[in-house]
C-alpha cells in the first residue's frame, strides 16, 4: 500500500472520534459512498498531526487505492502531517468505537479517555470504577497501573516470556478491514507456551476479576495463589480461577441466533462472498420463521438490507466483467472474471461462460504475441532500413565534401601557380632596369631606394611591390653574379629591417653566407657595399 495516501479520517466534524475507513476498491468506495450520503468526513484532530480540514473520496481504477484526500486550499499553503501515516494510526479510534459497542451490548457503559501522547492508549473507565486499558503504541513498554483493573495489548505489541509467565496470559485485540465504515476487532488470549486464540467480541465478556473468554478453559494456570498475591499491586486482588470453576459466556447470548447471524455477516464482509450469501441465507430463514421480537427483528432487517445490497452489486459488477471479457477477451478480465466466479455466490452459467472465454484468451494472447513479434520484426527492419540510408547519406556527405576540398585545393594551386608566374613575369621585366640602377649606383660610389629606382628608370610598377615580388626580381638581378663578387642588392640594404630581412632572404636563396648578429651584419654590408664602389 502506498502510504502516502490518507485511508482513515472521522465522521461529522473536525473533533469526532467516530473513526472512517476508506475502501480500497473502486466498488467498495460506490458503496461506502451510497451509505454515507450526506454525512461529511474530517481529517480530523483525533489523529496524531490531523489539520481539521474536510476530505473528500478519490476514485482510483489504476494502480493506487481509493484513498481520502483534502480539498483544495484556497491559498495553496496548507499543510497535514498526516500524508506519512499507514490507517494503523486511527486504531485509538477504531479500538474505542469496537469496545463501546462491545460494551453496550453487555449492558454496561463506559467513559473513554485518550492518554498522552495521542493513540498511543485507550481507556475505558466502567461506572463501577475498573478501568479498561488498550497499550497500542508498541515504541512504548507495557506497565502494570494502580488504575488499570485489565490491559489489552494492540496489535504489534509486545510482551516479555517472563512477564507472561508472572501473570498467567496475556489479552490482546487485533483489527481486519471490511467494507464499509471501518474494520472487525477481535479478542485474543495467549498463554505460555500455547500461542494466541482469536475469538469474536460476542464470545468474550466482563467478567468479575478479569475478561471471560471462550477460547481456553481457564484463563489463568495452576500456581499457588500466595505467590501471585505478593506479585500483585496494592489494593489489587488476582483470584485463581480453577478449570471447572471458570465463568462462562451467559448461555443466553452464546444461544443468540440474530446476533450470530448478524456478526458472521459483518465478519464476512467483504473478502469472503461466500459466507455473506450464508450469512443473508441464515438471516432470511430466521426472519420467515416469524418467532423474532420486532427489535431482534428490525436488526435483522437492516443487516439483510446491506447483505442483499452487497450482493446485488458484488452479481452487477461480476456481470459487467463477464460482458466486458465476452467483447474484449484479455488475460486481465479472464484473471479478474475467474477469481470474481471462484466464489460459491456465482452461478453456475456464470462459471460456464468465463471458462469458455479461455481458448479465446488464449488466442488473443497468440494474436498479441504474434503482432507484438511482427511489430518488433517491423521496428527492426524499419531501424536497419534507416541506418543505411543514414550511412549512406553520410558517405555521400563525405564524398562531396571530399570533392569540394579538391577543387579547393586545385583552384588554390591554380592560384597560387598564377601568382608565381605574375610575379616571374614582371620580375623578368623589371630586371634588367633594377640591375642597370644599381650598377650605375656602384659606379657613382653610393647607396639607393626602391623609390629612387623607379623614378630613374621609370618603372613605377616598383613601387608596388611586395616582399615577395621583390625577392624573386633581385634573385634574378643576382642571376649572373660570381660567387666571389658582393650582390648587387647589397646597396640596397640599409638599417631598416624591411631591408635587412629581404637582404638576407636574397643571400639565403643564392647560398650566400650572412652573420647572424645585427651589428656584424651591418658591418658586413659597409664592407661589401665599399666593395662594389672599388670596382
Amino acid at each position: 500500500m502506498d502510504r502516502r495516501l490518507i485511508r482513515t479520517a472521522v465522521f461529522g466534524s473536525p473533533d469526532s472520534d467516530e473513526p472512517a475507513l476508506c475502501p480500497e476498491t473502486a466498488v467498495d468506495l460506490d458503496a461506502f459512498r451510497r451509505e454515507h450520503d450526506g454525512i461529511t468526513i474530517w481529517c480530523g484532530t483525533m489523529f496524531e498531526g490531523g489539520c481539521g480540514r474536510q476530505l473528500t473520496t478519490r476514485r482510483c481504477t489504476d494502480n493506487r487505492i481509493c484513498h481520502f484526500a483534502h480539498y483544495a486550499s484556497s491559498t495553496g499553503e496548507h499543510r497535514c502531517g498526516r500524508k506519512a501515516n499507514d490507517k494503523d494510526s486511527a486504531n485509538h479510534l477504531f479500538a474505542k468505537a469496537h469496545l463501546a459497542s462491545w460494551l453496550r451490548a453487555q449492558d454496561l457503559t463506559a467513559e473513554f479517555t485518550y492518554p498522552q501522547p495521542l493513540g498511543s492508549a485507550v481507556e475505558a473507565r466502567l461506572t463501577d470504577g475498573r478501568v479498561l486499558r488498550v497499550h497500542l503504541d508498541r515504541a512504548l513498554p507495557v506497565t502494570s497501573t494502580d488504575d488499570a483493573w485489565e490491559i489489552l495489548l494492540g496489535p504489534g505489541v509486545r510482551t516479555t516470556p517472563d512477564a507472561l509467565a508472572q501473570r498467567g496470559y496475556v489479552h490482546r485485540i487485533r483489527f481486519d478491514d471490511r467494507a464499509g465504515t471501518g474494520r472487525t476487532m477481535q479478542f485474543g488470549t495467549e498463554l505460555p507456551g500455547e500461542g494466541t486464540t482469536w475469538e469474536n467480541p460476542s464470545q468474550v465478556t466482563v467478567g468479575a476479576d478479569t475478561l471471560v473468554t471462550t477460547a481456553k478453559p481457564a484463563l489463568l494456570p495452576a500456581a499457588p495463589v500466595a505467590a501471585r498475591e505478593a506479585d500483585s499491586p496494592a489494593g489489587r486482588t488476582i483470584v485463581t480461577v480453577d478449570r471447572a470453576e471458570r465463568p462462562t459466556v451467559p448461555a443466553a447470548r452464546q444461544a443468540d441466533p440474530v446476533q450470530q447471524a448478524v456478526q458472521h455477516f459483518k465478519a464476512a464482509l467483504p473478502r469472503h462472498p461466500g459466507q455473506v450469501q450464508a450469512a443473508v441465507a441464515t438471516m432470511r430463514r430466521l426472519l420467515e420463521e416469524n418467532t423474532l421480537g420486532p427489535a431482534d427483528a428490525q436488526k435483522l432487517r437492516v443487516a439483510l438490507g446491506k447483505g442483499d445490497r452487497w450482493l446485488k452489486e458484488r452479481a452487477q459488477h461480476r456481470a459487467a466483467v463477464i460482458r466486458e471479457l465476452q467483447a474484449w477477451p484479455t488475460p486481465e478480465l479472464y484473471h479478474q472474471a475467474s477469481e470474481l466466479v471462484k466464489a460459491t455466490d456465482a452461478s453456475p452459467e456464470e462459471r460456464a461462460l468465463v471458462r469458455t472465454q479461455e481458448q479465446a484468451v488464449q488466442r488473443r494472447q497468440k494474436e498479441a504475441l504474434a503482432a507484438s513479434a511482427a511489430r518488433e520484426r517491423q521496428r527492426a527492419d524499419r531501424q536497419e532500413a534507416e541506418l543505411r540510408e543514414a550511412q549512406r547519406r553520410s558517405r555521400e556527405r563525405e564524398e562531396r565534401r571530399q570533392e569540394a576540398e579538391a577543387r579547393e585545393h586545385e583552384r588554390e594551386l591554380a592560384r597560387q601557380r598564377k601568382i608565381e608566374q605574375d610575379r616571374n613575369d614582371r620580375a623578368q621585366w623589371h630586371a634588367p632596369a633594377v640591375r642597370g640602377a644599381l650598377k650605375k649606383a656602384a659606379r657613382e660610389g653610393r647607396t639607393t631606394t626602391w623609390p629612387e629606382i623607379a623614378d630613374k628608370t621609370g618603372q613605377h610598377q616598383l613601387r608596388g611591390f611586395d616582399h615577395e615580388d621583390k625577392l624573386e626580381l633581385l634573385i634574378l638581378v643576382e642571376d649572373t653574379a660570381p660567387a666571389d663578387r658582393p650582390l648587387w642588392s647589397t646597396l640596397l640594404a640599409t638599417a631598416d629591417d624591411a631591408a635587412l630581412h629581404l637582404y638576407r632572404d636574397v643571400a639565403r636563396r643564392l647560398g650566400r653566407p650572412l652573420p647572424d648578429d645585427t651589428n656584424d651584419l651591418l658591418a658586413h654590408l659597409a664592407a661589401e657595399q665599399e666593395r662594389l664602389h672599388r670596382q
